[in-house]
């Protein structure tokens, strides 16, 4: 039996050949056969006929959409057939009952058989024009042999579970999810993973309805600075034959029925996780050690007051133990619940967005993506959650910062006075200072009481602690919400309007068509999935602009050049006031003026050693109160918590920079060293050792000295002391030496830790904030990591780490774990060192050939890349990616230093 060629040329325009392909049952039979192994018997409809002749044949997915500029001698009318999308799941090959037509060349597994390799080096080479994307029979078939391979073996390249469609599935019940694998096989410009005509018409129209919204004026300008990447002119002709997408479209059927978030109500993991420090164990253990501290002032002052003030204790000297029990002691322990009390208000501010995106009311949850998730400041109080519809939240911040009052009231809540019946001086408690700070710590027992209380009746939504980036892009893997944020990474503060009145969810999703795949992650319920559609042969994301593909790019320059996010007034916009340039020298210049000052005005004749007249009363009344004591005890323990909280301030805005200032360094950084750190929400030894062991020099010594700070308003509020001198018969205000020097000592430190503020802020600087969900997302909607196979589904934070960071991570000891709390897992995930030289040497051969690939030395960077829509964008993505575009990323150091100029451009 004679078998007709596998290819036959055709009448051809002279300067346009087109190869098309002849069905043959040969063909068919080795078609069907490739694809037993790809869908099951149970596939296919019960009332299909067993005869074979009547089994459904399929076909692949042409190589490229028919256009005005191909020939269009011969060409055969369009099939109006059921069209299945590329959604990474296999294309099955449509059947028809009669013969199938014929369709631009794709290569199958039948065209690999000896005779098919013949007829195909049997044809003449014909001439093709440089610009025609057409194959013909005298190139290179490896794609094609390449392209069979990875329709048969695609399963391994698939994210989560497996879904088999049917094969009689209509176009009304075809889903247009997305194809999230990074495709590794190049088609050198054949565009074979292009999808069929009227699939392309059909993901065109599914574009979802967004609300109208007025463009802003950098929107505007950063249009008009979008500057197309060079392209070869094509002759007149050619250019007259060019159409626009849209009227290459035949008119099709109306679209089925959108594929949309649905909240889902199987059971699954209870979504209520909650740090440590927030939970009823500690909270309770930190309400009962405040009320101790209650206890025990109240007992100071009924007992001070008892038989008409006779006081607490004797006085001895100056400076002795019980000086220290009465005017240090007291400030200490205050200082360690004060402590305490910060890193509750850290976690609490980290885990309320989830909790109101979890939430059902909608106020709360178009609110969520404002709230701010990392501390920033500490001297004025945080009022942000009483417009975001948690009053209860609002208050307890509010007591917080009040709390605050009581470290220097502590520091001047015992005086001394002279008792006449007996003649000794008496340790009394001052009461009105007393009762205020019993008020002050009732009140705080009170909102930890309802702070209970709030987290009992409210669910997080969280899985784990959210305390770094890469928690966040592991909540937005699958989101729906990306397409809204559009152009986000410019904001102004004028533009966030225009992604508020949402109502973002976080917990269980699925989808209308695929009701039985269950994730997790931040939604809108009832928008429209991802959406993806196949331009010259890459899957790229539809954005909210780009209803149908671009056909104005070449092959070489599928974007276009943005201006804006390369131009410094908008890439280096936004800094916090206080780290600009002139706000540090300003804190460096006047905070060494005044140490200057002090230690002048302390040492010179000896001023402090001798004492100086208080200038002000300094007799004590009934009540304990001395305005002299009152003054040099309050005053300096005021200053010193002001110093102690505005450094406290600088060490945390450098915290939640740190990572952006690691990700835009020249080369990028680890996923250890930028997204998986978490300064901002560790305790404050543990965060210095882990800065140091990430190298993170300037977080170390501002974490490390902001820590000591917080013995400014101890010291200060301790050394003061009015002292009357026997001898003299005189009233002076004297210093406690020890406690003077070591608060000199202190000093001195706190001014050198501001030098830690020069180095390295450029690379802090961004277009806008960066401390809510929404702006966070800003530098995420169309980065391509959220396809990363680390950021896909997992289950648990140490799953997540190991993809990151290498599967060693999981098997570390107990040991390992126990000092991960408090250093990086950089040195706990080494193994074992060999001991064997030649071991060594092999498997240094191995880990420098592996270094690139494997997790722990994939790097990441802040800049300028190719999004998943195929256009620039800044944002967070690796630094280098192995897939078929190539591109690197494009830090702003590099292109500050003239290193790197465009794409092609090597750093």
């Amino acid at each position: 039996m004679s078998v007709e060629p596998e290819y036959q040329l055709k009448h051809t325009n002279v300067s346009r050949p087109r190869l098309s392909h002849q069905g043959s049952e040969q063909s068919i039979v080795a078609s069907l056969a490739a694809s037993e192994g790809f869908y099951s018997i149970a596939d296919y409809s019960s009332s299909e006929s067993d005869d074979k002749s009547s089994r459904p044949r399929f076909q692949t997915p042409p190589s490229h959409h028919r256009t005005p500029s191909q020939s269009h001698e011969q060409l055969l009318p369009n099939s109006e057939a059921p069209i299945t999308s590329l959604k990474g799941v296999g294309i099955p090959r449509q059947a028809y009952q009669h013969n199938p037509p014929q369709s631009p060349t794709v290569s199958t597994i039948a065209e690999e058989r000896p005779g098919t390799q013949e007829t195909r080096l049997s044809q003449p080479r014909a001439t093709m024009d440089a610009e025609s994307n057409i194959t013909t029979p005298g190139q290179d078939t490896t794609p094609y042999i390449r392209f069979a391979i990875d329709q048969l073996t695609r399963d391994e390249e698939v994210r989560g579970s497996r879904v088999y469609p049917q094969v009689e599935q209509t176009a009304e019940e075809e889903s247009d999810d997305d194809y999230p694998v990074d495709r590794i096989v190049p088609d050198y410009g054949l565009g074979y993973m292009a999808q069929e005509q009227a699939t392309q018409q059909r993901m065109s129209r599914h574009m979802p309805i967004k609300h109208d919204r007025k463009p802003s004026s950098r929107e505007n300008a950063s249009k008009q600075m979008q500057l197309p990447m060079p392209m070869a002119v094509a002759p007149p002709k050619q250019q007259a034959t060019q159409t626009p997408y849209q009227q290459q479209q035949p008119p099709s059927s109306p679209r089925g029925p959108r594929d949309v978030f649905v909240a889902s109500t199987q059971p699954h993991a209870p979504l209520d996780f909650i740090p440590a420090i927030l939970r009823p164990v500690w909270l309770g253990l930190f309400t009962f050690l405040n009320l101790l501290m209650i206890i025990g002032l109240i007992f100071c002052a009924v007992y001070s007051s008892r038989s008409g003030g006779i006081g607490l204790w004797d006085y001895g000297s100056f400076g002795d133990g019980r000086y220290f029990v009465f005017e240090y002691l007291p400030t200490i322990f205050g200082m360690i619940i004060f402590l305490w009390l910060l890193q509750i208000q850290t976690a609490l501010q980290r885990i309320v967005p989830f909790v109101s995106m979890a939430s059902d009311s909608f106020h709360r949850r178009s609110e969520a993506v404002f709230l701010r998730l990392y501390p920033t400041q500490f001297l004025l109080p945080n009022i942000q959650y009483f417009r975001a519809g948690n009053p209860s939240v609002g208050v307890c911040f509010l007591v917080f910062w009040l709390f605050s009052w009581t470290i220097p009231l502590l520091a001047s809540s015992f005086n001394v006075r002279y008792d006449l019946d007996r003649g000794v001086w008496r340790w009394v408690a001052v009461q009105g200072i007393v009762w205020t700070v019993v008020a002050l710590y009732i009140l705080l027992v009170a909102v930890l009481v309802v702070l209970m209380l709030f987290l009992r009746r409210n669910s997080t939504g969280l899985k784990w602690d959210p305390r770094s980036l890469a928690d966040i892009i592991s909540l937005l893997e699958r989101s729906n919400i990306m397409a809204d944020y559009t152009g986000s990474e410019t904001f102004g503060n004028s533009d966030w309007h225009l992604v508020a009145n949402r109502a973002d969810r976080i917990g269980y999703w699925t989808t209308t068509k695929r009701p039985n795949d269950v994730f997790y992650g931040i939604g809108e319920e009832g928008g429209e999935t991802r959406r993806y559609s196949v331009e010259q042969g890459r899957i790229r994301e539809k954005g909210a602009e780009r209803e149908y593909p671009d056909t104005t790019t070449g092959e070489q320059g599928d974007f276009s050049i943005r201006m804006d996010i390369r131009s410094p007034g908008v890439r280096l916009k936004y800094l916090p006031w206080y780290l600009r340039d002139s706000s540090v020298i300003a804190w460096i210049v006047i905070a060494t003026v005044l140490l200057v000052a002090f230690l002048v005005v302390s040492f010179v004749n000896s001023a402090v050693r001798l004492g100086f007249l208080p200038q002000v009363f300094a007799r004590t009344d009934a009540g304990g109160f001395s305005a002299s004591n009152f003054l040099y005890s309050f005053i300096p323990a005021l200053i010193g918590q002001f110093l102690f909280l505005a450094l406290l301030s600088l060490d945390y805005s450098i915290r939640v920079l740190q990572p952006y200032m690691s990700l835009s360094s020249k080369g990028g950084a680890t996923a250890e060293q930028s997204l998986l750190v978490d300064y901002a929400s560790r305790l404050p030894l543990s965060v210095t050792l882990s800065a140091i062991e990430n190298k993170h020099f300037q977080t170390a010594i501002l974490s490390l000295v902001s820590f000591a700070s917080m013995t400014l308003p101890i010291l200060a509020g301790g050394c003061f002391w009015t002292q009357y001198y026997n001898n003299e018969e005189v009233v002076r205000v004297a210093a406690d030496l020890p406690g003077y020097y070591a608060l000199c000592f202190f000093l001195v430190l706190y001014v050198l830790a501001l030098l830690a503020l020069l180095p390295g802020r450029r690379r802090a600087a961004l277009p806008h904030r960066s401390v809510t969900l929404a702006e966070t997302i800003s530098w995420l909607y169309q980065s391509p990591i959220l396809a990363d196979r680390a950021f896909a589904r997992p289950q648990t934070k140490p799953e997540l780490v190991a993809r990151l960071m290498g599967n060693t991570y999981l098997e570390r000891t107990w040991t390992r774990s126990l000092i991960s709390l408090v250093r990086p897992s950089r040195d706990n995930l080494r193994a074992d060192s060999p001991t064997d030289p030649a071991l060594k040497e092999k498997l240094g051969h191995r880990e420098r050939r592996d270094d690139a690939s494997a997790p722990a030395g994939i790097r990441y960077g802040f800049g300028i890349h190719v999004g998943r829509d195929g256009l620039e964008h800044l944002g967070i993505d690796r630094v280098r990616r192995g897939d078929r575009s190539g591109r690197e990323l494009v830090i702003w150091e590099e292109q500050r230093k003239n290193k790197r100029k465009s794409w092609n451009e090597a750093v």
